[in-house]
């Protein structure tokens, strides 16, 4: 069986900053450094990629050199501390952004719920928007409207379906997004964490509809949660991420272990660091 995604030395490097970080002398010893085949020098891996954090050279890789491979039907968590990469590597397979270098390839539509009102249009409707990402999947009317009531009840938007979802709460507009993406049949689903802004009901449906997904309708579900209980519940494999980099890919437990295991350690150097700088 072909992998329905692909994932090959996939990296992704940000600049820092807007001033000061990327100076005439920078650039041009970047170029020579291309030229002669030779990486960036002021490229740093494993550097923390949180909003605030200052880094010397510049410049900070969000991911670097992840390799992974993704079965039909497979559900894969994807957990890590914040700013581990997580929400970029599902970035990158929704097209929100692309790579730095590598490739990544999949075979199939892919549904996406990254944050609060992602693939919403604000002025039109929750009924046109439920259109909007049909078409946009490929869909045909009369498929969307198939579906339509089942997205609608699922979400429980019946009252708001005709209101511009400019005027939803957080909690109804990650409602519809999710049930949008989860309906409208793509091959692969992609789950970030934004699904906590939701209430504890929704959540265990949400879990249930794609443990259903996944088990009776062969789809494939990248989640990312920081859930240690969903994460164990509903994928049947785990990626761990940390500073950019995969640090483990296999059993679910044994990844959540893993995870625990990093950030254990992570608060002990926080408070070690706390005590040395007071």
């Amino acid at each position: 069986m072909k992998p329905i995604i692909k994932i090959e030395s996939l990296s992704k490097m940000y600049r820092l900053g807007v001033i000061g970080t990327g100076t005439i002398s920078h650039d041009l010893n970047r170029w020579w450094h291309k030229v002669r085949g030779k990486e960036d020098p002021y490229l740093k891996i494993g550097e923390a990629n949180v909003s605030g954090s200052k880094s010397d050279s510049g410049y900070v890789w969000a991911l670097k050199d992840i390799n992974l491979e993704v079965m039909p039907g497979e559900v894969l968590g994807i957990i890590g501390k914040n700013g581990a990469g997580k929400s970029t590597l599902l970035k990158i397979l929704s097209k929100v952004t692309g790579p730095t270098t590598g490739s990544i390839t999949y075979r199939g539509r892919i549904g996406s719920l990254l944050e609060v009102g992602t693939g919403f249009h604000r002025e039109l409707t929750g009924r046109e928007n439920i259109f909007l990402n049909g078409a946009i999947l490929g869909m045909t009317k009369a498929e969307i409207r198939s579906k339509l009531d089942e997205i609608v009840a699922f979400a429980g938007v019946e009252r708001y379906i005709d209101t511009p979802v400019k005027r939803y709460s957080s909690g109804m507009m990650v409602r519809l997004g999710f049930a949008v993406a989860a309906h409208l049949e793509p091959e692969i689903l992609v789950v970030d964490e934004v699904l906590a802004v939701g209430d504890a009901e929704f959540q265990k449906k949400a879990v249930g509809k794609m443990q259903d997904a996944s088990k009776n309708e062969g789809r494939t579900i990248l989640f990312v949660s920081h859930n240690m209980g969903a994460i164990q519940n509903l994928c049947t494999r785990g990626l761990v991420l940390n500073n950019g980099t995969s640090v483990f890919n296999g059993n679910v437990l044994e990844s959540i272990r893993l995870y625990s295991e990093i950030s254990l350690v992570n608060i002990k150097s926080g408070a070690i660091k706390k005590a040395l700088d007071n």
